[in-house]
C-alpha cells in the first residue's frame, strides 16, 4: 500500500481525527481539504513540496475517517480544542495552515485563536469569507432546515427552483450544473445537508482574524483560479480589505485543480 493511502488516527474526547502525514520537510503544515474530499487530495502537492513541508492533511468531520461523538452542530471552540490537542500530541509548536474550499473555512477559524503560532496562512479558494443568503435561509432556522431537508430528498423540486433562479438571472447556469452533479446520489445529498447544518456555526470572524494576523505578522497567501466560478478572486474581498498585507495569486485553472496547481506558489 502506498503511504498516501495510509490513514493515521488521533482520538480526543470520543472524537476521531483521521489524517495523513505527507512529506519530510522541516516546515510543518496542517492542511484541510474541500467538500466531499479526503486528505488524500494533498498527496500530489506533497510530491512537489514534500522536501520543504511535512504536511498533516486532516480529514474534516463527516469526511473520510474523521468522526464526531455526536451529530449536534460543531462549535468553533470544539474544533479549536480538538486541533490544539492534536498539536500537543504531535509536539508541534509552530506550523502553517493550508485550507482549500470548505477546508479554508476551518483553517480561518483556527487562525482566530492560533495566529501567534502560525508561520503562514495559505488559503486556496477558501469558503467562509462570504455566506449566501440561501445558506442562511437553509440552515439558521428549524423551518429553513425542514425545507432544505425536503429539497434534498426531492431533487426535482430543487431542479425547478434552480431553473427559475437561472431564468431570473440570480444563478449562473454553470453553478446549477455543478450543483446537480454534486447532488446526483442520495449519499451526496445527505452529505450536503449534514455538512451545511452541522457546520453552520463554523463561521470565521474576519475582523478578529485580520487583527490577529496583523498583530502577529503572519504572512498570508491567497490563491484563486482564474476560471473558478465557485470561489472567484472577487469573493475574497471581504477578507483582503481588512488585511494590512497579503499576496494574491491567480492561476490559470478552475476550482477543482487548484491544490495541485498551487505547488509552485508554496515553493516561492
Amino acid at each position: 500500500m502506498d503511504d498516501h493511502d495510509k490513514h493515521q488516527f488521533f482520538r480526543y474526547q470520543n472524537h476521531q481525527l483521521a489524517y495523513r502525514k505527507l512529506g519530510t520537510g522541516s516546515r510543518v503544515a496542517l492542511a484541510f481539504h474541500g467538500f466531499g474530499q479526503t486528505s488524500v487530495v494533498y498527496a500530489p502537492l506533497a510530491e512537489v513540496v514534500g522536501d520543504v513541508y511535512t504536511i498533516y492533511a486532516i480529514d474534516l468531520f463527516l469526511h473520510g475517517g474523521s468522526k464526531r461523538a455526536n451529530t449536534d452542530c460543531l462549535q468553533k471552540n470544539e474544533w479549536f480544542d480538538c486541533i490544539t490537542a492534536f498539536l500537543a500530541d504531535r509536539q508541534i509548536a509552530r506550523f502553517s495552515l493550508i485550507g482549500y474550499s470548505l477546508g479554508g473555512r476551518f483553517a480561518l477559524t483556527l487562525a482566530e485563536c492560533l495566529a501567534d503560532r502560525l508561520d503562514e496562512l495559505i488559503l486556496l479558494a477558501p469558503d467562509g469569507i462570504r455566506f449566501s443568503r440561501w445558506y442562511g435561509v437553509a440552515t439558521q432556522s428549524m423551518a429553513g432546515r425542514a425545507v432544505f431537508r425536503y429539497a434534498m430528498r426531492h431533487l426535482s423540486v430543487l431542479h425547478r427552483v434552480g431553473q427559475g433562479l437561472v431564468g431570473l438571472g440570480v444563478l449562473r447556469p454553470s453553478l446549477l450544473r455543478f450543483a446537480e452533479v454534486s447532488l446526483a446520489t442520495p449519499e451526496q445529498r445527505k452529505l450536503v445537508y449534514d455538512a451545511w447544518t452541522q457546520f453552520r456555526h463554523v463561521k470565521p470572524d474576519l475582523t478578529r482574524i485580520a487583527n490577529e494576523l496583523t498583530q502577529h505578522a503572519v504572512p498570508t497567501h491567497l490563491i484563486a483560479g482564474i476560471h473558478d466560478q465557485l470561489v472567484p478572486a472577487s469573493y475574497l474581498l471581504p477578507l483582503t480589505r481588512l488585511l494590512d498585507g497579503y499576496t494574491l495569486t491567480q492561476l490559470p485553472t478552475g476550482h477543482n485543480r487548484l491544490i495541485e496547481k498551487s505547488a509552485t506558489v508554496l515553493l516561492t
